[in-house]
């Protein structure tokens, strides 16, 4: 069994990253960075299936590989922004509950993007710690995307707004967004 930090580190952040920059690039919005572009037109080529499953697994793999084990907000911050240029990677939704909220909603609204943050949950071996999810919409629940959607495995879910803030309090309320 892995801890918190391996699993963030390795897995959960890998394929929630390469799921992420997977939609940002069918949105248009492509990575200067040769070895991920080429990972993400082999997924684009693969369509579906198995294919798509094993291209999209050497997609997280690339991604693990170039970020390397410093998973904090910080490296995953720089890296993306190495990328997309760092007026492209939006970090704040503001320092209150409130305004946060709406901010949310108004990103939202605005772009139809998914975005990234790291939340503090409970894993299946009862172990407390970081969980990065891709959230797709906030309404008084917030729906994560399924965070790797080349499988046959459905892991989209939905919590309760007030439950998901406080998961994401927690954590700090990190998060990293699409900025035009």
């Amino acid at each position: 069994m892995s801890s918190p930090e391996t699993h963030a580190k390795t897995g959960n952040l890998a394929v929630t990253l390469a799921t992420w920059l997977y939609i940002l690039d069918r949105a248009g919005h492509r990575p200067d960075h040769a070895g991920i572009v080429a990972a993400l037109d082999a997924v684009h080529e693969a369509g579906g299936g198995d294919a798509a499953e094993a291209i999209g697994r050497k997609l997280a793999e690339a991604v693990i590989t170039d970020l390397g084990s410093a998973a904090d907000f910080g490296s995953v911050q720089a890296w993306l922004s190495g990328m997309f240029g760092a007026d492209h990677i939006a970090t704040d939704f503001g320092p209150d509950r409130g305004p946060r909220t709406r901010a949310i909603r108004s990103y939202e609204f605005q772009s139809s993007l998914p975005w990234v943050a790291c939340i503090i949950d409970r894993f299946a071996n009862g172990v407390v710690g970081p969980h990065w999810v891709l959230v797709e919409r906030v309404t008084d629940v917030v729906t994560c995307m399924d965070p790797y959607p080349w499988d046959d495995l459905d892991e989209e879910y939905s919590q309760p707004l007030v439950e998901f803030m406080v998961k994401w309090e927690l954590a700090g309320s990190q998060s990293l967004r699409w900025s035009t």
